[in-house]
């Protein structure tokens, strides 16, 4: 609806009255000037005063109106604003007038629970304001001329809007704001109190007695709009802001974020049209995730599109693609998403304007504020609570308890700032990456062998230091995208034996989350850190990491081997047996991925050998283990059996949860190898008997594995509906481990079993 006769009766002064007019009368009486008095004192003539106060005359020109300032006595904001009004009345050309109107949009596009939720508190009895808050760019004062629109027939006596420039560096004082709002309701001019606490009264007194919708748009703070809601059942006011004006009684607070996926393409098919962006979905669907489904920024791209016919959506997604000139792209006319954000920038004072500017330095999605602290150089609850205040300003989100995180365009544009405001940020950027891997250190010795030596590392500020195994596992994982993301950081600082020392006590941590891409992250800067060092002892370790997280998390068998051969090769040429030990059990992985059982059992046979003169308890389980796994895939599965029986109970070291994860696996080959020998019903027992190791995450791939096994076993006893099942089930879990390769497989065997019930 978008016709005349179909807009909401929106008003601010009534006819015979300007706002200018009434702000000079009251700013006159304020001063106790008589008309006589202030003409002489300013040069006005008494007959152009008494026009400008009664509306006859709406736009005096700004020399007029300095005049009228000086004579009067105001300061520069009250200047200023003067002047705005004065402004507006010339734009208007003498027409009757509202300095501002709510204007609504065509194409207006989603926020149907806001509506819906607006339209309930309306037809409510109990709350009669609420709060539309939210980032600038979120289209506040666009959802609120919509809701106007929406919601006038449930208020007879009209709609009353007034601009109260929150964010301009003079909002309009509350006391002002009231003058205004009276006479948009009708109060004659001549009769609004000067007092502002009587004013406020006769504010109240006028809603009490009619049912009309207040809208107080860009709202600065609490004090500014407290005088302006209503007391009483009637009339209701609905307030937009960056801010969610906590101070605030008794209203309704309705947080805006972005669109979603389907309305931010929805808004853009509106803006431009089905003919420009029909067959394009792959193109629309990248411009909003650029925008970050900003209305703001979507209602740009719109505008740019529709003022050039010959572009297509692939060309502006072509420019936004550009992290460095994504701002600069988005800008249409007077409309501008940086200009947005710079307001609230403007807002800030140094420190919080500096936190905010750092937060751009993190590589990961969120933070928390003991990361954040390091950035600041405050102590985490006083970063928590300015964390919390960029979240009031619009600037952040709070994506879950004590979580931040920086929309997109608003990390870019704190990037700007950064790169404007502080030059080089190399200094913090390497103090936060130094912090990070500290405390990733300090977090993985927790989950290293007791008597393992400790490593000095000291650095300011102190590390985080987590209290237990389970507070170093939940930072770890938390903090995984900031600790690996500091890894380049620290790599171009030259900082190569802090990598290797966080590599280094990670490693067994790293077996319990064996599917984090991370891992291939750590091990391949270590493996660079370690060359640089010229330690080859030190780059055979990493490489053997590197082909463990190869094999193990990316099923990348034979980049595993080619790791595993280098670091056997460096391994043997510095006389680090244990390593040539890790080395012969990763080849032999590898081999044995690669269908060459037989190789795999020599390189086996040879890590067993080397572990046994090293005395490493927990290379011994593993090398025989992956023994016994070559044996049966050599077609020996007797020998793996047996071998596999014999490692039940082994001690496998020191390392926490070590034992438990190593018996979970012995227990899952023991299983396979009955299924190799056709003992069908003792592979389904056995089966059942595999537990999920619980002191290691990400063990769907391990279930999923198990369960097939189980359903082979079932299927080949003849217990076709619970082979199905399983089949099912290791499917569903497969899928989840992102294990591509093996729901194939288990597709298969459930199409198998379907053909043979049928």
């Amino acid at each position: 609806m978008t016709s005349h006769e179909s807009e909401p009766r929106q008003s601010e002064v009534p006819p015979g009255g300007t706002a200018f007019g009434v702000m000079l009368r009251s700013l006159r009486r304020a001063a106790r000037l008589t008309l006589e008095e202030l003409s002489e004192t300013s040069g006005v003539s008494v007959r152009a005063l008494g026009d400008l106060e009664r509306g006859r005359s709406r736009g005096p020109q700004r020399r007029t109106v300095d005049a009228l300032a000086a004579a009067l006595r105001l300061d520069e904001e009250q200047c200023e604003r003067l002047q705005r009004l004065a402004d507006a009345g010339r734009e208007r050309g003498g027409a009757p007038a509202s300095p501002y109107l709510l204007r609504t949009v065509p194409d207006f596009t989603g926020r149907e629970q806001e509506l819906a939720g607006l339209e309930a508190l309306v037809n409510g009895t109990r709350t009669r304001a609420a709060v539309l808050f939210g980032p600038g760019g979120q289209g506040k004062t666009t959802l609120a001329a919509e809701a106007v629109r929406r919601l006038s027939g449930a208020f007879p006596d009209g709609c009353v809007c007034v601009q109260l420039h929150g964010m301009s560096e003079s909002p309009l004082p509350a006391a002002e704001a009231l003058v205004l709002l009276l006479t948009a309701l009708g109060h004659p001019p001549d009769r609004i109190p000067v007092d502002p606490v009587a004013r406020e009264a006769v504010y109240r007194a006028a809603l009490a007695g009619r049912r009309a919708l207040v809208v107080l748009d860009d709202a600065a703070d609490e004090s500014q709009t407290r005088p302006l809601l209503p007391d009483a059942e009637g009339s209701f006011v609905l307030v937009t802001s960056r801010r969610p004006l906590a101070g605030l009684e008794g209203v309704r607070r309705i947080r805006l974020g972005g669109l979603s996926g389907g309305e931010s393409a929805r808004l853009l098919e509106r803006i431009l049209g089905t003919p420009r962006t029909g067959g394009q979905p792959e193109a629309i669907t990248r411009l909003t995730e650029l925008c970050g489904h900003l209305p703001l920024a979507l209602r740009i791209v719109g505008n740019r599109l529709s003022s050039r016919p010959s572009w297509t959506p692939a060309r502006l997604v072509g420019q936004l693609a550009d992290e460095e000139r994504r701002l600069s792209a988005l800008v249409a006319g007077d409309l501008a998403v940086r200009s947005a954000l710079a307001l609230s920038y403007g807002q800030l004072t140094d420190p919080h304007r500096m936190l905010l500017r750092r937060l751009a330095l993190l590589p990961g999605h969120d933070t928390g504020p003991d990361l954040a602290a390091v950035l600041g150089g405050e102590d985490p609850l006083t970063t928590e609570d300015s964390l919390d205040l960029l979240v009031d300003r619009g600037l952040l989100e709070e994506t879950s308890p004590r979580r931040y995180a920086l929309h997109d365009l608003v990390r870019l544009f704190a990037r700007e700032r950064l790169r404007d405001e502080e030059g080089d940020p190399d200094t913090v950027h390497i103090k936060v990456a130094d912090w990070l891997l500290r405390s990733a250190s300090a977090a993985g010795r927790l989950f290293e062998a007791p008597d393992t030596a400790p490593q000095s590392w000291t650095g300011e500020p102190a590390p985080f230091t987590p209290a237990s195994a389970a507070e170093a596992e939940q930072w770890l994982t938390t903090e995984r995208a900031h600790w690996a993301g500091a890894l380049p950081v620290m790599s171009a600082a030259g900082r190569h034996r802090e990598i290797l020392h966080t590599a280094r006590t990670l490693y067994w941590f790293s077996d319990r989350w064996d599917t984090w891409p991370e891992w291939r992250t750590l091990f391949s800067h270590g493996v660079r850190s370690a060359a640089a060092l010229g330690d080859r002892a030190a780059e055979a370790y990493q490489l053997n990491c590197l082909a463990w997280t190869y094999s193990v998390s990316d099923g990348r068998h034979q980049e595993a081997e080619e790791h595993a051969r280098r670091a056997l090769e460096l391994a043997t040429k510095a006389g680090d047996v244990a390593q040539q030990a890790w080395a012969s059990t990763y080849i032999a992985g590898a081999c044995m991925s690669l269908d060459r059982p037989a190789e795999a059992a020599e390189a086996a046979e040879n890590a067993v050998r080397l572990f046994a003169t090293t005395g490493d308890e927990a290379g011994q389980v593993v090398s025989q283990r992956v023994l016994g796994s070559a044996l049966r895939e050599a077609g020996r599965a007797e020998e793996a059996l047996a071998l596999h029986l014999a490692l039940l109970g082994a001690r496998a070291g020191d390392v926490p949860g070590f034992q438990e994860f190593a018996e979970a696996i012995v227990r899952h080959q023991i299983a396979r190898d009955l299924l190799a020998l056709e003992r069908w019903s003792e592979a389904a027992q056995a089966f059942r008997a595999v537990m999920a190791p619980v002191t290691h995450g990400g063990t769907s791939r391990f279930q999923a594995r198990a369960l097939a096994g189980l359903a082979t076993a079932l299927e080949q006893c003849g217990e076709l509906t619970d082979a199905h099942a399983n089949f099912t089930e290791a499917h569903r879990l497969f899928i989840t481990a992102g294990d591509t390769t093996s729901a194939a497989e288990t597709a298969s065997a459930l199409a198998r079993l379907a053909e043979t019930s049928g």
